[in-house]
């Protein structure tokens, strides 16, 4: 559940409540652009300053193609992967959401208890819709946000569990490596002796 509760809003005034409204929208998919950049940071390997640099200067459709081609990829737990693509396809719904609530102007709404957007297509034909977002509108879509945002975060649990997996797999480097490679390296010796190779 998000931070803003109707009967708060409610008490607002219809201009205040539709800022309050957009403001909370844009907060929140700001949030979820961050987790975003943090799953591309954690699978690419890449922390701190890398990882800024790398997702700083991409646009938001850039970064879920670029995390839906990684998951695709690196992601060895097909489900797993599936699962996170969802989400990513979902977010990027939102995206062309975001893109409604950032570009178009507004006004408390006269019809709904949210807010009015003066929102125009020209794609073919000249189109003005109606668009009009209750209060119950934006917390669905908030809370949509946010449990996007929260599923793309768990890829760093994932992708921590994937490489422990993987280096306890690899072959040790010394006498005594990971957990499956226990004696592996004795054993080597051994069967090396058994030949006459040392």
């Amino acid at each position: 559940m998000s931070l803003l509760s109707k009967e708060d809003l409610l008490a607002l005034s219809p201009d205040m409540r539709a800022f309050t409204l957009v403001g909370g929208f844009m907060g929140f998919f700001a949030l979820m652009e961050s987790g975003i950049n943090a799953a591309l940071g954690e699978v690419l390997e890449a922390k701190g300053a890398r990882a800024a640099i790398i997702t700083r200067n991409m646009s938001f459709n850039d970064k879920i193609k670029t995390l839906r081609t990684l998951v695709d990829h690196f992601i060895l737990d097909k489900q797993k992967a599936a699962e996170f693509d969802e989400l990513a396809k979902r977010a990027q719904k939102f995206g062309e959401l975001r893109n409604v609530v950032a570009h178009t102007a507004f006004r408390g709404s006269e019809k709904s208890d949210g807010v009015e957007f003066f929102t125009m297509e020209a794609n073919s034909k000249l189109k003005f819709p109606e668009t009009d977002w209750s209060i119950d509108d934006f917390l669905k879509h908030i809370d949509a946000i946010n449990g996007i945002d929260n599923g793309l975060r768990s890829i760093e649990s994932r992708m921590s569990f994937q490489r422990v997996a993987k280096a306890l797999m690899e072959r040790p480097k010394g006498s005594f490596g990971g957990l499956f490679g226990l004696g592996a390296q004795i054993l080597e010796e051994d069967d090396d002796a058994a030949t006459g190779l040392l």
